[in-house]
């Protein structure tokens, strides 16, 4: 696989802007490791970029969201702010319009304060790299129905995946992403609906938080054939539940941190117009080899 980042016509350029203060938000975000590697990106590529976390209550946002053009010359999000931020910009891009949620703040190159995504990219990016295989005609499931959930199924929608489920505990949000991606139907997350997981099934993508396992350890995983390929977005969590069950099962596991490298990498180009290092990520972050 190409690592570089131009080799996409699905990246967004931004207006460059290396220097100021960078940062992440959501609530909660302090095991969010975006500061660490942004900040040894800026390092290595000698820029003067500077990048922290901030935790924004969700009752705050509407205080807080207006000033971020302000403080931040580029900002990414996470959990709970993906969809509610889209509110606050002057404008949203065809990234995050696609996705229906946005993980980056950037300023164009007309300058307007512009919600994008770089999830669903960084996602198709990882599991390239990991499987050597695009997601093109494989049947996929994607565990939630949140901003990362809606990005990656709009992302793996765009590139021609054959089936799209959504599993949820709440039907109903799920639904709607169902429907927004153009997906190919939902599964209720409990034990009665589970042992409906499609056997056909490449790809099992879990985009919920480790507060979710008790819910996860409900997958009905026995129900995959053998060259089904597991991932779950928490990077920050050494081995999640969901791998460790896919692993014990001879299952190929994707961790988190690839999707977490591009999806930043991405971002750091769209602020910057540099590639990052990524292999100084990969080594940051733990990937196996370095």
């Amino acid at each position: 696989m190409d690592d570089s980042i131009d080799s996409s016509a699905k990246i967004i350029t931004g207006g460059f802007a290396a220097a100021g203060r960078y940062a992440v938000i959501g609530h909660p975000v302090h095991q969010s490791r975006s500061p660490e590697l942004h900040s040894q990106w800026f390092t290595a590529r000698g820029l003067s970029g500077r990048y922290e976390a901030v935790d924004i209550d969700p009752a705050e946002l509407i205080v807080r969201a207006p000033s971020l053009p302000y403080e931040f010359a580029g900002v990414n999000v996470t959990a709970p702010h993906k969809v509610s931020i889209m509110g606050y910009v002057d404008r949203v891009d065809e990234s995050a319009r696609a996705a229906g949620a946005a993980n980056l703040l950037y300023r164009s190159q007309d300058r307007a304060w512009t919600a994008g995504n770089t999830d669903g990219e960084g996602m198709l990016r990882a599991l390239e790299e990991a499987t050597g295989e695009t997601t093109l005609g494989k049947d996929i499931v994607i565990v939630g129905a949140g901003g990362a959930a809606r990005a990656i199924g709009a992302a793996l929608s765009r590139v021609g995946a054959s089936s799209l489920f959504f599993i949820n505990r709440s039907l109903e949000r799920a639904e709607e992403v169902n429907q927004s991606v153009q997906g190919s139907g939902v599964l209720a997350l409990h034990p009665e609906s589970l042992n409906e997981l499609p056997v056909s099934t490449d790809l099992l993508i879990n985009t919920l938080p480790p507060v979710a396992d008790p819910q996860l350890q409900l997958l009905n995983l026995e129900a995959l054939a053998g060259h089904a390929v597991v991932t779950d977005l928490n990077y920050y969590v050494e081995e999640p539940l969901i791998l460790r069950r896919a692993e014990a099962m001879g299952l190929m596991t994707v961790h988190g941190r690839g999707m977490f490298l591009w999806q930043a990498a991405l971002s750091f180009r769209a602020w910057t117009g540099q590639d990052p290092d990524l292999d100084l990520g990969r080594k940051l972050l733990g990937f196996p080899g370095w």
